[in-house]
């Protein structure tokens, strides 16, 4: 369960699908972080402005999930997905991973920069009563300095809203 298949539409869309749907039950925050001046990084950012746009609820961190953590602590959930942008290596620019926390850790890193390491914002949301914390990561082509989104990348977050809102709104969370 720490990866999906990197392309759930064409490897396997039923596995990836099923493993949403189990990330994304009981009382759950998404959150979408990224960087506005970084390309590719503001994938975490576009997604959250189109699940916002479709009537879900979804936390907007820019430069870092550490820039609202206040938010999130108060919304007394039991699970945070996170979505952002994601460097793993060997994969391909708009390539889709799920990372529980654990995992995230020896394989993935986040491509924003955070000023607060992971494990101690971890520690904290821990502490917090947030029990379980995936991220569900698109990989980047591009994490210059700029505004535009690459295809790639732009076309993964497109996907991951429809799964999301699908899901979403078919339990009735707004």
């Amino acid at each position: 369960m720490h990866q999906s298949s990197p392309r759930p539409e064409t490897a396997d869309p039923q596995g990836f699908f099923t493993l949403l749907k189990h990330i994304l039950s009981g009382k759950v925050l998404v959150a979408g972080v990224g960087s506005p001046l970084r390309m590719d990084d503001q994938a975490g950012l576009v997604f959250c402005d189109k699940l916002v746009g479709r009537g879900i609820a979804c936390i907007k961190c820019e430069y870092g999930l550490e820039n609202c953590i206040s938010e999130i602590l108060n919304a007394e959930v039991e699970k945070l997905v996170i979505v952002d942008a994601v460097i793993y290596r060997g994969a391909r620019p708009g390539e889709i991973v799920i990372a529980s926390e654990d995992s995230l850790a020896e394989k993935y890193s986040l491509a924003t920069t955070h000023t607060i390491p992971f494990g101690l914002l971890s520690r904290m949301l821990h502490d917090a009563g947030i029990k379980e914390v995936y991220v569900v990561g698109v990989v980047p082509l591009n994490l210059d300095y700029g505004v535009e989104i690459s295809s790639e990348v732009a076309e993964s977050v497109e996907k991951l809203v429809n799964a999301f809102s699908m899901i979403l709104l078919e339990r009735g969370k707004r």
